[in-house]
């Protein structure tokens, strides 16, 4: 759904050093991201009733799909990740 100023959630988060990684990569990548409820100081989740503080990765929605493939390529790609007993070392 898109807000006032033309910007649509592309990812909900409860940890703020997550949704900063996660925000960075798209305004390196070029993309006009923002935070939402994000500016709770040393309190990161702040306790909610009925859960965690919600944080919000908003872009523009003409930015979205991109953003989508981006993301999805940095923090959803399992064949990044080193296996489990696996050093990384310089050949």
């Amino acid at each position: 759904m898109e807000d006032s100023n033309g910007l649509v959630t592309l990812a909900y988060f409860s940890n703020a050093t997550e949704a900063g990684m996660a925000c960075e990569l798209l305004l390196n990548n070029g993309i006009a991201a923002i935070l939402r409820g994000a500016n709770f100081g040393a309190l990161d989740p702040l306790p909610m009733v009925g859960g965690f503080s919600e944080i919000r990765l908003m872009v523009p929605a003409g930015d979205l799909e991109r953003s989508q493939e981006l993301y999805q390529a940095f923090f959803e790609n399992e064949e990044a990740s080193l296996p489990e007993n696996e050093d990384v070392s310089d050949e």
